[in-house]
């Protein structure tokens, strides 16, 4: 990820794992994991509102709101 992701996105555990004791590849993974959790999370989220979207238009018009 690029640092200027990594700003925009950091709640503070960018942050902490950059001051963390560990070696430059554990910090590399961590971080890969991280940008995966964060990919499959909004994954989940996008996913969520297509199908709740898809759902209203199987609703009778008069249950719509």
């Amino acid at each position: 990820m690029r640092k200027a992701n990594e700003r925009v996105l950091d709640s503070g555990i960018y942050a902490r794992l950059r001051d963390v004791q560990m070696s430059e590849a554990d910090r590399r993974n961590a971080v890969h994991a991280l940008v995966q959790a964060e990919r499959i999370a909004g994954t989940f989220l996008w996913l969520k509102e297509k199908v709740s979207d898809v759902g209203n238009w199987f609703l009778k018009p008069s249950l719509r709101h």
